[in-house]
């Protein structure tokens, strides 16, 4: 069975940048491998969104 990924949203990538930018050690990074990060991040905040949705859907119908 394929894992389904979230769908990264823009705002989740905008954000994603944001952490990246404010990180000291990762300010080191190429302008490449620092989008690599951010799109690493902005699809945990989109897994975490999705999770979030998925209890409350649980939570509503019990």
């Amino acid at each position: 069975m394929p894992i389904k990924r979230p769908v990264v949203t823009e705002m989740d990538l905008q954000r994603a940048r944001q952490i990246v930018c404010s990180l000291v050690p990762l300010k080191r990074l190429s302008d490449d491998d620092a989008e690599i990060v951010a799109r690493a991040i902005a699809q945990g905040i989109a897994c975490g969104r999705k999770q979030g949705l998925e209890m409350a859907k649980v939570d509503q119908e019990a």
